[in-house]
């Protein structure tokens, strides 16, 4: 088992045309970086981001031109000092003890990867936020209570986001790197797989979190499970050993053969069109009422929220399944023209 034998840090921002953010990132890290804590921010910006990051002097802006967030992650690594790499995004705001907190996870818990949440910056400012971190699967998870992930919950707890993880370095000396091959989502997810799937220590834990700036639109939010969808099927290509590669597999094959043979039947054979579409409908009033209950019962939000968040959840599954089944017909198209 690998152990935590420095108390030198290494921060990795990757960064790419993020000038609206980057100072409220570095703000919040001037307040907690000292002569242990390397901060880098590897950028590949067209617009003043670098600029901006440079300003503050305990950081080191490196300019990197290789496209993908994943590319720059790496080289992050490659040139990091620390024996902890910490990742954040420029989107997100850091708390006060967030490096203690990681820290005393790591020493804790003898871990080898911490993570934690990514709470809601514009808390009740905008449902689509509140929605990232209180729908049924977050698209943004916040943690209750510590978790070590092992092959047997894999696939029954929310994963930890990519903007606030955290590595001993040594894990990448033995090989271990982001696969740069992922370009919309699921990155973190098909680290942490392999990570463990070949046992290695992975603590999840509620005083480990960032402040991170949700979609605020429900075009953006859709956007964004689109791309996660999208690059779930990279991650089911990959890793369908991984109990989590299947369930969307399953349903957006699902999904094509149910609405092909509704849009057939609209044709051919009208009665059967009037059962299918009758049967959609009567479904969807069921999930609805259930996920209404859910909300309303168990999580007691505010009543606006129960009525809206089962349409939300409806919507955003939907639309990963769809970004799911987008990557492979471009997979399939792309195999028949080599």
């Amino acid at each position: 088992m690998l152990k935590v034998v420095s108390l030198k840090i290494s921060v990795i921002v990757a960064t790419k045309n993020c000038q609206e953010h980057i100072s409220d990132l570095m703000d919040s890290l001037a307040k907690i970086v000292d002569e242990d804590v390397q901060v880098l921010i590897i950028d590949s910006s067209t617009d003043e981001t670098p600029e901006i990051a440079s300003k503050y002097d305990f950081a080191e802006v490196v300019k990197f031109d290789k496209p993908g967030l994943n590319a720059a992650r790496n080289y992050g690594v490659k040139r990091a000092d620390g024996d902890i790499v910490i990742f954040t995004d420029c989107d997100c705001i850091v708390p006060k003890n967030w490096i203690k907190n990681i820290l005393k996870v790591f020493e804790e818990e003898n871990a080898d990867v911490v993570g934690g949440s990514a709470k809601n910056f514009f808390e009740e400012v905008y449902l689509v936020t509140d929605y990232a971190n209180e729908g049924i699967w977050p698209v943004m998870p916040v943690y209750k209570e510590r978790i070590i992930l092992t092959r047997e919950n894999f696939r029954n707890v929310r994963l930890p986001p990519g903007n606030n993880l955290a590595f001993k370095k040594a894990i990448f000396e033995r090989g271990y790197f982001f696969d740069e091959e992922y370009k919309y989502g699921c990155d973190e997810i098909d680290l942490l797989w392999r990570l463990c799937r070949d046992n290695f220590k992975i603590v999840v834990d509620p005083d480990v979190y960032v402040y991170h700036k949700h979609r605020t639109s429900l075009k953006e939010l859709l956007r964004q499970e689109f791309r996660y969808g999208m690059g779930h099927y990279l991650f089911f290509v990959k890793n369908r050993d991984c109990p989590i590669s299947w369930p969307a597999a399953v349903g957006s094959y699902f999904f094509t053969l149910f609405f092909t043979l509704l849009g057939f039947s609209y044709f051919i054979f009208q009665p059967l069109f009037v059962s299918l579409s009758v049967f959609t409908l009567t479904t969807l009033a069921e999930v609805y009422t259930i996920l209404f209950i859910y909300y309303f019962k168990k999580r007691k939000l505010k009543l606006k929220k129960c009525l809206l968040y089962p349409l939300l959840d409806v919507a955003c599954h939907i639309s990963y399944l769809l970004g799911f089944l987008n990557a492979s017909i471009r997979e399939r198209i792309a195999c028949r023209e080599r």
